[in-house]
């Protein structure tokens, strides 16, 4: 702690005499994360900005791309999903994305919350930028927003004409964007964006390997397998947005839809005991001429395959569509905003959950969820204050339907479930003059949020839940210019998660227990500098979250696929500095790093009768690196980024499933060369996980039921391509 505090005092102090002496400076970013267009620098949160520029560079999508920029931010792909996000910031997480399960991280598209991790992959191709808050934003954005928010800002129409982008590379990657930006009246503006995505699979799945004549010897099994390759990637999509620009009254209407027909990725057998599969019959018997049934201890082999042999067709679909209206008008109280969303999404995947040929665990969820968003929001200011208030409505219902079958055909399950809500709010936050070089900021937001369901289990028994919550979620902020290049700020706010049901227990007990809501309060103390003429920029924070009933997603993996909720109070500090300098006038080096300390400070009982001792996606360490140089006629740039250990899961330390989760230490290197040869054509040739490393992201671990059966999911290898922007 006194080393943080050290750092963290004597970083305007740092030395930069490497510098040489340049006319560059620092491009100024502006930010809404606050409700208002502010300078980052100005902005008394720590929040990280995703330029233009830098979405460019990097072909930035969707939510997972921008994995490893932020310090302590973990976005990641669910487990077996390429559409499902686990999202994580400062250790606050919901890795489970069954639908009726709430996040930590909100997601916000031009204002609109997405509601759900289930379906929360998918590609936003027209970014004007992105903002990555940490921390409690409880009272700007409200509920599910303990751990932070990613917002996506679109570029809005503007009548910039005709443009397109193709990228192409390995693995038969193809991508193409067209779009159509044209001025239709005065004032009037229409953009059409049409984007597609192709990509063949990383793994191929072969007919399985033993087989009657094989050494030993298997019953014939997989001859023909239902799907030829994994992590397939086939989407389409397209968005139409009117924009009219009036002197006092703006307008911003738009339909988006997204269509995504993949494989999900490769679920690779990383453990399974060797006394399993005979305890359960499936070795070898008289019956079977002495063949074995399943041996499934031969296939758990670590580093990623490039081959494996599955059973079970696997898919994954999602539709996203949404229709957004945005209608702003000048006031002489300031700028009122009317926001109005309706989006849907139908979700559909199916399994194979052993990672072997054999028919020992299969799953699927087809899910339809739909969700509804009202506010009204008023912003201003006047010589001694500015202020934003508002009143917030959300409604949203989900349904899916996950039956699970295996053991040869001797077992099979259906569970359904259903979650859905209201929920309102009444917010507002001042920001007052203090003198010339202090703002205070005060801030309090009211929720009251309805949740109704059910969960069903193979008809057995169904359980009808229903609960209410309420809470009041408050900020304080105090910043201060310490001269014409620091400010500093201090921070307390609170977050708010509602209570809920396990709709995945695998008994009526559970399903009808519940858990209770999740309290954040958190301090940050923050410094924000320019220095050296505006060639370096510096941004620290330090902060401490205590919860209380943190929301814990404990998979039991009782009766295949059960998970539920615990509620355990934990506490959470850390540090966190971004970094940018231009070392000269065309080179720029930027460094972002995290540093993350959890403890719970409960001993809650999961049903297995382990206590939670774990913490998921909370790496003690991250840092991202990046270093640009301008050569005249073209660029390079090199990221790297180094997640430190972690753990997939929150189990004991006693549980033998807390080593079979727990994830190492990856480095990430990409290149990246750009060129502009044409004032309208932009090159950008890249190469991504340039070491070609082998890691997994996540796992699932099936417990000792299943013989500690435990599925790896690795990380992408390298890829290479090219990027073409055109504007015509």
């Amino acid at each position: 702690m006194n080393n943080l505090k050290f750092t963290f005092f004597a970083l305007p102090l740092a030395c930069f005499s490497v510098f040489s002496v340049a006319d560059a400076v620092l491009e100024e970013v502006v930010v809404t994360a606050q409700k208002t267009e502010k300078s980052l620098q100005d902005t008394p949160i720590a929040v990280t900005a995703v330029t233009e520029a830098t979405i460019q560079d990097l072909n930035i999508k969707n939510v997972v791309d921008l994995q490893g920029i932020a310090p302590n931010v973990m976005l990641l792909p669910a487990p077996a999903n390429n559409t499902g996000a686990s999202l994580a910031i400062r250790g606050g997480v919901a890795m489970n994305p069954a639908i009726t399960w709430e996040p930590s991280v909100g997601t916000y598209v031009d204002g609109v919350y997405m509601g759900k991790t289930q379906g929360g992959i998918w590609d936003l191709v027209d970014l004007e930028r992105v903002e990555i808050l940490r921390g409690p934003q409880g009272t700007l954005y409200g509920r599910n927003t303990l751990a932070g928010a990613v917002n996506f800002i679109s570029k809005k129409p503007s009548g910039a004409g005709v443009s397109g982008a193709v990228t192409i590379g390995n693995y038969g990657l193809k991508q193409g964007r067209l779009i159509a930006d044209y001025e239709i009246g005065q004032d009037i503006f229409a953009k059409v964006v049409l984007h597609n995505k192709s990509r063949d699979g990383f793994v191929k799945n072969n007919p399985g390997p033993y087989q009657p004549a094989t050494q030993p010897g298997v019953i014939p099994n997989n001859i023909n397998p239902p799907t030829k390759e994994l992590d397939v990637i086939d989407s389409k999509g397209f968005k139409f947005s009117l924009y009219y620009a009036g002197e006092n009254t703006q307008v911003d209407l738009s339909f988006d839809w997204t269509d995504q027909d993949n494989t999900p990725p490769h679920p690779q057998l990383g453990n399974m005991a060797d006394w399993w599969a005979p305890a359960l019959g499936f070795g070898p018997s008289p019956a079977t001429g002495g063949l074995w049934v399943a041996p499934v201890q031969l296939y758990d082999r670590l580093g990623r395959d490039r081959y494996t042999s599955l059973d079970n067709e696997m898919y994954e679909t999602s539709v996203v569509e949404g229709v957004n209206l945005i209608i702003t008008r000048q006031t002489a109280l300031g700028e009122l905003k009317l926001t109005l969303a309706d989006r849907k999404l139908d979700w559909d995947d199916q399994l194979d959950m052993d990672g072997t040929p054999h028919y020992i665990f299969h799953t699927a969820r087809h899910t339809s969820y739909s969700s509804k968003t009202l506010e009204l929001q008023l912003t201003g200011s006047n010589d001694f204050m500015s202020y934003v208030a508002g009143y917030y409505s959300f409604d949203d219902d989900a349904f899916t339907d996950n039956p699970q079958s295996g053991f040869l055909g001797g077992f099979a399950i259906d569970q359904k479930y259903s979650g859905g809500g209201d929920a309102s709010a009444l917010y507002a936050q001042v920001t007052f003059d203090i003198g010339d070089r202090t703002d205070i900021t005060v801030g309090s937001r009211r929720t009251e949020e309805d949740k109704k369901g059910y969960a069903s289990y193979s008809g057995f028994w169904t359980v009808d839940q229903q609960r209410s919550d309420s809470n009041t979620s408050n900020t304080f902020i105090i910043s201060h210019q310490l001269s014409d290049t620091t400010n500093i700020y201090a921070k307390a706010a609170d977050g708010f998660k509602a209570g809920g049901y396990n709709t995945e227990a695998s008994n009526p007990a559970q399903a009808g227990a519940g858990y209770g809501p999740e309290l954040i309060e958190s301090v940050e103390f923050g410094l924000k500098g320019r220095y050296m003429d505006n060639r370096v920029s510096i941004n620290a924070a330090f902060f401490d979250n205590e919860h209380e009933d943190m929301q814990v997603a404990y998979f039991t993996a009782e009766q295949a696929a059960a998970s539920v909720v615990l509620n355990n109070s934990a506490e959470q500090s850390g540090f966190e500095l971004e970094a940018v300098a231009l070392l000269n006038d065309t080179t720029q080096f930027s460094l972002n790093y995290g540093s993350l300390d959890s403890e719970y400070t409960e001993s809650v009982m999961a049903p297995d009768g382990f206590a939670p001792e774990l913490f998921p996606y909370a790496p003690e360490s991250m840092i991202y690196a990046s270093l640009e140089k301008d050569f005249g006629n073209y660029r390079i740039r090199l990221d790297h980024s180094r997640v430190g250990e972690h753990n997939a899961f929150p189990y004991s330390s006693k549980d033998p499933r807390s080593a079979l989760t727990h994830v190492e230490a990856r480095n990430i290197t990409d290149f990246r060369l750009m060129t502009s040869p044409m004032d309208n054509l932009d090159l950008t040739f890249w190469i991504k996980n340039l070491n070609d490393a082998s890691y997994v992201v996540n796992m699932i671990p099936f417990g000792p039921g299943f013989g500690q059966l435990t599925l790896d999911f690795y990380g992408h290898p390298r890829t290479i391509g090219m990027d073409l922007y055109y504007k015509f």
